[in-house]
């Protein structure tokens, strides 16, 4: 697969969708992502992945996530650095140690997955407006993209940046990222422009 990244930004996130996933929300992720993620180009995949049945675990009723990413690095192959995938996924998943995830990055790859499934829920279990919903999306893919692009986990409270063990973890921070977060990156972003050019 050939690939062409996007010259007038640093770099090029493609959302992938996994299984059915609504394009009115990848386009307001995508829109999202480029306000939030200095220098992206962001646009979502024409088509979308089969969840694969290997990674479905029928005992947990939940997808293992290192398994999601496996199969995006088999769809993609071989692709430039400056290009990211992050998997949008409509389900439940899990890694090992953890009994949810609600995202999950592979730094080194430029590989990352967000899970809907439990964005969609209030704490008591029932659905949440889609504003709401909309926010959560967001938050998660901009942490998961902020992994692939060199940032680890963040002390700051509202950082988008800090882990999230809970729903309620999730809707007190923000979508931005603090500004030592946000200075790491343009550093990082920075410095590999400057090795590229």
């Amino acid at each position: 697969m050939r690939w062409t990244v996007a010259k007038a930004s640093w770099l090029t996130v493609v959302l992938q969708p996994i299984g059915r996933v609504d394009p009115e929300l990848l386009d307001l992720l995508s829109r999202g992502v480029e306000l939030k993620v200095p220098g992206s180009s962001c646009m979502a995949a024409e088509r979308e992945l089969p969840p694969p049945a290997w990674a479905y675990d029928p005992w947990r009723r939940q997808y293992l996530s290192p398994a999601i990413l496996r199969a995006l690095r088999e769809l993609y192959g071989s692709k430039p650095h400056d290009l990211k995938v992050l998997g949008v996924a409509d389900l439940d998943a899990y890694t090992p140690g953890l009994n949810f995830v609600f995202g999950e990055a592979e730094p080194l790859e430029g590989y990352a997955a967000i899970y809907l499934a439990r964005l969609k829920l209030d704490v008591d279990g029932g659905p949440v407006e889609r504003r709401v919903f909309a926010e959560r999306c967001l938050k998660e893919a901009v942490h998961e993209l902020g992994h692939t692009l060199g940032l680890g986990h963040c002390s700051n409270p509202t950082c988008v940046m800090r882990f999230s063990n809970s729903i309620v973890e999730v809707d007190y921070k923000t979508s931005d990222l603090c500004a030592r977060c946000r200075a790491r990156l343009l550093a990082s972003l920075s410095a590999a422009v400057e090795a590229e050019g």
